[in-house]
């Protein structure tokens, strides 16, 4: 265990529930967590999986109000390792220049203080750190999609400490677990999940920490590494991932920016941080590059360049939700309900979605698209707004079910975390509502080891939409790239560690991208320039930040079969692709219906 706040609240103690073997096969650590505290409210049928990969409960918060702390070190700035326009006043391009000497610093001046030039990055050529033949469009791990372009050993001056968390040669990221990360119903969760093959708190970390030792030796760091330090500090995750817990978090980030000086930081409890730390982070000008997910791309804006995420903003995602419903399920009957009753009448939706202020201002654009863009009555849309806090999740499903059925709802759409589904399918199924079921694609809801957990019989020929990701098959793939790079990192492979190889990837490309002149604003630059990734035969999605926040930018379309066999699990249930897999970024979705369930 590593360094601890001085200021720590006691650990809360919480009883194993009934349903611990049913938890313990959850792989995600927010998905045990979110099933332990559901299912004490509430307990429903047995459901067995080989892992959970849900990310869920991200809230937003409100505006960290303290002063913030200038980082330590210079501000340079170089546009980054890719060529991008040096921002006003920087030195040089591809990270070259001299800034000037910052106070321990290794190898920053001379005898009359003037610092050398930056070394120059070579892209598209040489050698890399990794030993691979680097050309034109070559990646940084040749067979990897989503690796940034490779360049060259780097030798030269790096600019020494370019930023707080940074020196001549370490970059420090910070484990950091708040004080429910390890109380006792947590080990015993882990100890079940531990003896079903999945995978525990402690062993993540070994995991990621490994994985992270091979990035060091493959990707370029110009001269550093990644230096990985654990800290428990105030928080309570929970709390956080609720919408409370400001205060820790507000300590939290001051500690470990202003006292740790770490550069950046990953959530022992699912590696992602909630929203509450990722604003007080940006505050104290801390970089994270897997944080408040899904929220408005205005959120990122107000904390650039600081805050980033791998998966989508609900400002794109939201607009192509509302391409995808104003092209091809608005003009068009209910189709796919099980209900005869609902078939045949005009579609009118039911959104189970978060109720906090920014999932609400998506939901509220997409609806003013259908409505301005396709001639979408605002009255065809329903809303329950659930409150991210798993434990009242069976109630609130309750009463949504209740609410869409008595509203003539035929279509639910799942704006939603990963795992709600579960008790909201089982109440409609048990209020013998059977609307369709649309999916977003948001939270992993688009994946395999997730829907085998809904109500099956409720989804039956029910279940379509929309896919952010790739297919489960694809990257649980035994050849395929994360797990070829977890296998040379002597990590092994299962649905947990390729999920943390893919939320990773983005941070490894960034710093890469940055150049020698490691700073939030060469980040920010970098990728900028970082080209698209990825696409239909792709894992994850197509990546293109562009002059955004987050990565992934497209979708494909699915419905669910639930008699066929997951080629990612080897379970029954699985999603299949329409239009051949191909992927659509906005303006590109088809008109006409979509031939789900043919």
């Amino acid at each position: 265990m590593g360094e601890s706040s001085p200021s720590q609240a006691p650990l809360r103690v919480r009883s194993v529930r009934q349903e611990a073997e049913t938890i313990a096969a959850v792989s995600d650590p927010i998905g045990r967590t979110g099933l332990r505290v559901a299912y004490h409210a509430r307990r429903y049928s047995v459901i067995y999986t080989l892992g959970v990969l849900g990310v869920a409960s991200l809230l937003m918060m409100p505006t960290v109000a303290e002063t913030a702390k200038a980082p330590t070190g210079t501000a340079q700035t170089s546009g980054g390792a890719y060529g991008g326009a040096a921002p006003s006043g920087a030195p040089g391009d591809n990270g070259a220049g001299t800034p000037t000497p910052v106070a321990g610093s290794n190898g920053a001046g001379t005898a009359t203080g003037v610092a050398p030039p930056v070394g120059k990055v070579a892209v598209g050529t040489g050698v890399t750190r990794g030993g691979f033949p680097c050309s034109p469009g070559a990646h940084q791990l040749p067979y990897s999609q989503y690796a940034a372009p490779c360049v060259a050993t780097f030798t030269g001056y790096n600019g020494g400490a370019t930023w707080n968390g940074v020196t001549a040669t370490t970059i420090k990221l910070v484990y950091h677990q708040c004080q429910d990360s390890t109380g006792p119903n947590a080990a015993a969760v882990d100890k079940e999940s531990q003896a079903a093959g999945g995978e525990t708190y402690e062993a993540e970390e070994t995991h990621v920490r490994q994985l992270i030792d091979y990035i060091n030796r493959t990707f370029e760091f110009y001269g550093r590494h990644i230096e990985v330090q654990d800290w428990t500090g105030a928080c309570n995750f929970t709390n956080e991932s609720v919408g409370t817990d400001q205060v820790n978090a507000n300590s939290d980030a001051n500690y470990v920016a202003n006292s740790l000086h770490a550069f950046t930081d990953l959530n022992w409890q699912g590696l992602y941080e909630n929203e509450p730390f990722a604003q007080a982070a940006a505050h104290y000008h801390m970089y994270l590059g897997f944080a408040q997910l899904y929220f408005p791309e205005s959120e990122y804006i107000a904390e650039d360049p600081y805050i980033w995420a791998p998966t989508p903003s609900c400002t794109i995602g939201g607009a192509q939700e509302a391409e995808f419903v104003g092209k091809q399920l608005a003009p068009f009957p209910a189709k796919w309900a099980g209900d005869v009753t609902l078939n045949g009448q005009p579609r009118k939706f039911g959104v189970w979605i978060p109720a906090n202020a920014g999932y609400q201002e998506c939901q509220t654009r997409v609806q003013n698209i259908d409505a301005q863009q396709y001639g979408m009555a605002t009255s065809r849309w329903d809303m329950y707004k659930y409150p991210l806090d798993i434990s009242q999740w069976p109630s609130e499903a309750q009463k949504a079910a209740i609410q869409f059925s008595s509203d003539h709802d035929t279509t639910v759409v799942l704006s939603s975390d990963p795992l709600s589904p579960i008790f909201l399918t089982q109440d409609a199924y048990s209020l013998n509502y059977h609307p369709e079921w649309m999916l977003t694609g948001v939270a992993l809801t688009d994946q395999d080891n997730l829907a085998q957990l809904w109500d099956q019989q409720e989804l039956k020929g029910h279940l379509f939409g929309m896919s952010q990701l790739g297919s489960s098959k694809v990257a649980q793939d035994p050849n395929g790239e994360a797990a070829v790079t977890l296998r040379a990192a002597n990590v092994p492979v299962n649905p947990g560690t390729i999920l943390n190889y893919y939320e990773l990837m983005p941070i490894f490309d960034q710093l890469q991208a940055a150049g020698p002149i490691l700073t939030p604003a060469n980040i920010a630059a970098g990728t900028k320039r970082l080209p698209r990734f990825g696409g239909a035969t792709a894992a994850d999605g197509t990546w293109f930040y562009g002059n955004t926040h987050t990565a992934i930018i497209d979708s494909r379309e699915i419905y669910w079969d639930e008699t066929q066999t997951s080629q990612a699990n080897g379970m029954q249930g699985t999603y299949v692709e329409i239009y051949n897999g191909r992927r659509f970024e906005l303006g590109q979705y088809p008109t006409g219906q979509p031939p789900f369930y043919p």
